[in-house]
């Protein structure tokens, strides 16, 4: 029997031979470019509780898969050292099943990313664990601590969307990317530690969804370059959507708690298949998502033309400032628009004319002469942070 611990992506064609995960202890960074520098709350209680299985991984499997699925999922409830099952099983289903628990239950952080590959069919597959059960009660109870305190600070009136909403800016401002620790792919660090890799993100989101009765689920595939990587689908009002909390927290020399943005915040399809993002089908099949619902559309900061970006400009910044915020961003409808608006902004210096109009009408006087300039090609997204006096 041989294992292999997923390793980053540049890890991957090395160990070819062995049976490998999907994206287990590794993920993949956003590019980031260097930007050019001029009431009643919601009740939470935890719903870890063996049993409690189903979801959209779970809804794929067979009937016999499902109950190898149980069997294992509650060998890793109770730590038991092997999953057994009635009948012996192919290395290549017993990876599929353990795929499937790793993922269907994020929640069971103490599961570790070990997947051993056995020679011939067997009727056992060994489990590895992250924590002792003492370590897990205390960290299950930190986790407890986080979500509540998440929860308490939901009004019992937001919608689905402004619950998303606080759970993402949440994990985007509370949580920093690292290059790997002992929790970076557990909900554990993104929630407590306050550091994670992109399943962390990815698996944190999905559980905080779960808790407020969301469906979602954790999606792995690559970037176009290959590196591994970790996201999720959301189902928001009977539409499926992408969320991608990792790439919408960006990796800063100096981390910058109040920095949120919103690139891949209810995307769809289009937006990011094949495009930045690359699902693994290995197992499993995604909802199509198709929906234009994103969270320009529905903040009403979508351009359709460059003119009209820059007067959504000028009220987003405005907006911005009047609730504490320095970040500023639309997004356009076609490239047309937003390579106008590019231009007018940054070629022609329209940008001072926001400034202008910022400092005409905000107590908050903007510096003119700094600021910092972002542009997402892909998303057709200008974005601006600013320094005020």
């Amino acid at each position: 029997m041989k294992f292999q611990r997923i390793m980053r992506s540049a890890a991957g064609s090395a160990a070819a031979f062995l049976l490998t995960l999907c994206v287990l202890s590794g993920c993949a960074e956003v590019e980031e470019v260097l930007p050019e520098s001029a009431g009643t709350a919601v009740s939470y209680v935890s719903s870890q509780a063996e049993g409690n299985t189903g979801g959209y991984i779970y809804n794929q499997l067979s009937e016999k898969e499902r109950e190898y699925y149980r069997i294992m999922r509650d060998a890793v409830y109770n730590f038991e050292e092997e999953a057994v099952f009635p009948e012996a099983l192919p290395a290549e289903t017993l990876r599929k099943i353990f795929v499937s628990v790793y993922y269907g239950e994020n929640e069971v952080f103490w599961l570790d990313s070990v997947f051993y590959r056995h020679q011939s069919d067997s009727f056992t597959h060994k489990l590895d664990y992250r924590f002792t059960p003492e370590e897990v009660k205390s960290m299950q109870q930190e986790i407890d601590s986080k979500v509540s305190e998440i929860f308490s600070s939901i009004d019992s009136s937001a919608t689905d969307y402004e619950k998303l909403l606080i759970f993402h800016d949440r994990l985007v401002t509370g949580c920093t990317f690292n290059d790997g620790t002992e929790y970076s792919n557990t909900i554990y660090g993104a929630l407590v530690a306050g550091t994670a890799q992109c399943e962390g993100y990815a698996f944190t989101f999905e559980y905080l969804c779960k808790q407020a009765g969301i469906e979602c689920f954790t999606v792995t595939g690559t970037n176009p370059q290959g590196a591994l990587h970790a996201w999720n689908m959301v189902n928001l009002d009977g539409m499926w959507y992408h969320v991608d909390c990792t790439w919408d927290d960006p990796i800063f020399e100096t981390p910058d708690p109040d920095f949120i943005r919103y690139y891949y915040f209810l995307a769809c399809d289009s937006d990011i298949i094949g495009v930045t993002h690359i699902p693994d089908n290995t197992y499993f099949t995604f909802p199509i998502c198709t929906s234009r619902e994103n969270y320009y559309k529905r903040e009403g900061l979508l351009a359709q033309s460059g003119e009209e970006g820059v007067q959504l400009l000028k009220s987003a910044a405005v907006a911005a400032l009047a609730n504490g915020r320095k970040d500023a961003a639309v997004r356009f409808a076609d490239k047309r628009s937003y390579e106008s608006a590019y231009t007018k902004l940054f070629d022609s210096k329209e940008i001072r004319d926001v400034f202008a109009y910022v400092n005409s009408v905000s107590p908050k006087r903007v510096l003119e002469s700094r600021y910092v300039r972002y542009s997402n090609d892909d998303e057709l997204i200008i974005h601006i942070s600013m320094f005020y006096e």
